[in-house]
């Protein structure tokens, strides 16, 4: 199925919200304590929030078209419309710019993901087409700018399931 533009930024940006709603959600049932914790993987459920923030950030500069840490180019995505997926972006160590800061609390980690999301989501539902079909070099791959969008939400979802394997994987160390 092909969608248009204008139904392919909407639905960007409504998945945004429903991930980062979710997110918000899950890391709000937390507790206080949990959330402000290092998880196995060494970040903690409120950094994994942060990481999202200063993630978002990037994106909004590459589909503001501007000049970020990675800026969009004419090229031609490594994935196809067709092929391109949540699951498609390989897990990936996360380079320095995109580290949570250390001691960060859940509430301050909650409000720069609700404020990144607040800056984002209006990019992607204005995005330009022409810049829509540019790509940036992600350290997996070359995406386009649509798939940029698209990946917020499934980032965000990512971030669920890893706190979530992360928060079992504690669980069983100290019961072991």
């Amino acid at each position: 199925m092909s969608l248009n533009h204008a139904q392919r930024v909407t639905a960007a940006a409504t998945a945004l919200d429903a991930a980062t709603a979710a997110f918000l959600s899950f890391l709000n049932g937390l507790p206080e304590s949990t959330s402000v914790q290092p998880l196995p993987g060494g970040w903690t459920p409120a950094g994994h929030a942060a990481h999202l923030a200063l993630t978002n950030e990037v994106f909004v500069s590459v589909v503001k078209g501007g000049s970020g840490p990675i800026a969009p180019y004419e090229g031609t995505s490594d994935y196809s419309d067709s092929t391109w997926n949540m699951d498609a972006p390989p897990p990936a160590m996360a380079p320095p710019i995109l580290m949570p800061p250390a001691g960060l609390s859940r509430a301050d980690a909650s409000a720069q993901l609700r404020e990144s999301v607040a800056r984002l989501r209006p990019a992607i539902a204005t995005l330009d087409p022409k810049l829509a079909q540019y790509c940036v070099r992600l350290p997996w791959a070359a995406v386009s700018v649509y798939q940029i969008c698209e990946w917020a939400s499934g980032h965000t979802l990512r971030h669920i399931v890893q706190v979530n394997r992360e928060l079992q994987l504690a669980v069983m160390q100290v019961v072991v």
